[in-house]
């Protein structure tokens, strides 16, 4: 019983920030990089700065005339391109195969 509590904490203290701030950072990498190559460089996602604030709205339009998405929009697509990926990967792992 005071095993699985203290496991349970564990969890909850530990192991599940890590796991969301790694999801967060991997997305966000992915999609600062998946964006701009999928719209051919119309749609960038923001960049985290120090000291600046985080953009307020979803997107923007930039002076240049670029469309600015916010970090967190950036990291949303991302991991849905990795969900992609995966998917696509599990679709050709059982579907490939001998015949």
């Amino acid at each position: 019983m005071l095993l699985e509590g203290l496991a349970e904490a564990l969890i909850q203290l530990v192991l599940q920030p890590i796991a969301e701030a790694a999801i967060h950072l991997i997305g966000y990498i992915t999609g600062f990089v998946v964006v701009p190559v999928a719209t051919l460089g119309h749609v960038v996602v923001e960049r985290h700065e120090e000291g600046v604030d985080a953009m307020a709205a979803k997107w923007v339009r930039a002076p240049s005339g670029r469309i600015v998405i916010s970090a967190g929009l950036g990291s949303i697509v991302g991991f849905l391109t990795w969900l992609l990926i995966g998917g696509a990967a599990l679709l050709i792992y059982f579907t490939s195969g001998p015949s």
